[in-house]
């Protein structure tokens, strides 16, 4: 990204023009491990990365029994994702939430800040579709907390068939 005289950073391509409105949030906090930066002394905010969306031939917009199957053996679906690119589909994040991910306990017991005991939150999960989004099925929180901390974001990573 270039610097313009007086007008601060614009792109240079169109790609990082979208990059830049879409995902502005997520790469101006990437590493940053300021919490306050996404929420603003605020309780709750919305997720920092465009909405995953869906379309009436695929409502979910993943395959159910894929994400199913990996999460029956998660190790072996196990995966680095740039938790840069996501596209959420989950409209909220809340900052005890983000909070906690952050913190040392989630580090040492791995406990998840909520819903322990369903398989879809023991891990988060990235479904990367056709179009070759990825999208955060779960795991919004600590998606955000890998923003924040500048790391890369362990998960399931599941991918569509190719058609």
């Amino acid at each position: 990204m270039a610097v313009g005289p007086q007008r601060g950073p614009y792109p240079e391509t169109p790609e990082e023009g979208r990059k830049s409105r879409e995902f502005g949030l997520v790469y101006r906090n990437f590493g940053s491990g300021d919490v306050e930066s996404m929420f603003g002394g605020s309780p709750k905010t919305v997720s920092p990365w465009p909405s995953a969306g869906r379309t009436k031939a695929n409502p979910k917009g993943y395959d159910q029994a894929l994400v199913d199957k990996a999460l029956a053996s998660p190790a072996e679906h196990m995966a680095d994702v740039d938790p840069r690119n996501l596209h959420a589909t989950q409209p909220w994040i809340t900052h005890a939430g983000v909070s906690h991910y952050m913190g040392d306990e989630y580090r040492k017991t791995g406990r998840t800040f909520a819903d322990q005991d369903q398989a879809g939150n023991r891990f988060p999960v990235v479904y990367t579709d056709e179009q070759g989004r990825n999208r955060l099925l779960s795991g919004h929180h600590r998606a955000t907390a890998a923003v924040l901390k500048g790391e890369q974001l362990r998960a399931v990573h599941v991918k569509a068939r190719p058609r």
